[in-house]
Order: C-alpha cells, then structure tokens, then sequence
C-alpha cells in the first residue's frame, strides 16, 4: 500500500511536513508537485497509489492556475475509483469547487485566520463521531462558503470547516491537521508550547484514523 502526499505549493515545498507525514503514516508514500510539474507524474504512477493527502498552497481557486483544473479532474477520476482522497485548506478548497462549491474571502484579502482553532464534529462520518471535538493550526484567508451538490459539512469552526462527499471517500478540512512543527509556528503563526502540541496531536490523531480506516 502507498499514499500520495500532493504538495501544490508555490514558493516552498512543504517538506517538513511530508517527513512528518512519513513517519506518522507508517506506509511508503510518493511525493507529487503538481504546482511545478504538472499532474503527469500522478497520471504515471497512478496504479501504485491506494489514497491521497492534498495539502496546503499560497495559490486560491478563485485565481485559477493552469495546474488547478488538471489537479482537480484527477482527484476526482481517483475519488471515482474509490481511492480515498484527505484534502487540507488548499486541498479543501480545491475538491469543494470541483464539486460545485462557492469559495471566497472569509472577510476581506487582507485578513487571514492564522493560530489555532476548535472543530466539534457536528455528524458522525467513520471513523469520526459526532461530538467529538479537534483543535488543529489554520493559516487561510479564503473559505468555503456554499456547498455545491453531495457535499456535506461535519465539522464546525468556522462555516463547513471540515466536508465529506456523500458517495467518494473524501475527506477535507480548511485547517493545517499536516502541519509541522515549522509550519505551525511559520504560516500559522501559533505562539505558544500548548497551542503548538495540542494543534499537531489532534491533527496527527486526524490523519492517522482517516488513512488507518481504509488502508489497515
């Protein structure tokens, strides 16, 4: 079993963060740079892939670039295949459009939600239950703001924080549960020790029972 771990960054890879997400996902996992290279690399190595992490990117959906649409048909042709897909704050916001979703500035283009914040899981979708509650980095400026078809909020923050599609195994979050430690006290710009620790346990939980749900 392997995962691809999809970085779409613009500046920087997110490279501590795959490293951390190596360690954390204990199954080999492939790099893909879509942002650079384009998605030809996921279309080769397709077949070796079981799921897929999308994570976080400078870009926004609402100033298409040329590699977003590609991206996106992919994932969902992969989603269609019943190959799980965990889509974080880009990643989000990237599957929800595709899917028919509106995206836009949470409050104007200079103000960004960085720090940590509270998601309470408000339906339960295995392996999440309804109740539970996870704090996890958030470093964005743009949301989404309506659903489009099949798509269903489950967790709440801020509006649909965490969505899951009501047929594919999709599963997204507008907040960091990838971060590392550099990028939590970077981009998410978390101050203090127990903001720092509480963020990266609880998303470290997250992603841990996503993948173990579909690839133990």
């Amino acid at each position: 079993m392997k995962v691809g771990f999809i970085d779409p960054f613009l500046v920087s890879p997110a490279i501590h963060c795959f490293n951390e997400f190596v360690e954390l996902i204990e199954v080999p996992v492939l790099y893909f740079m879509p942002s650079k290279n384009g998605v030809e690399s996921l279309h080769l190595l397709r077949d070796q892939c079981d799921a897929y992490i999308i994570v976080g990117s400078a870009s926004h959906v609402t100033e298409p670039l040329d590699w977003h649409r590609p991206l996106a048909e992919f994932l969902i042709g992969e989603l269609k295949k019943q190959r799980p897909v965990l889509g974080c704050c880009f990643g989000h916001q990237l599957l929800c459009h595709a899917f028919g979703s509106e995206v836009d500035y949470f409050a104007s283009a200079d103000d960004k939600a960085v720090g940590v914040r509270e998601i309470k899981i408000t339906k339960t979708w295995e392996p999440f239950k309804e109740g539970e509650a996870f704090t996890f980095p958030v470093s964005h400026k743009q949301v989404v703001k309506k659903l489009g078809p099949q798509l269903k909020a489950i967790g709440h923050g801020f509006l649909n924080d965490i969505v899951v599609h009501e047929t594919y195994p999709m599963l997204t979050t507008q907040a960091h549960p990838e971060a590392s430690s550099y990028f939590a006290r970077g981009d998410a710009d978390i101050l203090t020790q127990e903001a720092l620790n509480l963020g990266r346990k609880d998303g470290k939980e997250f992603i841990h029972r996503f993948f173990k749900s579909y690839l133990s």
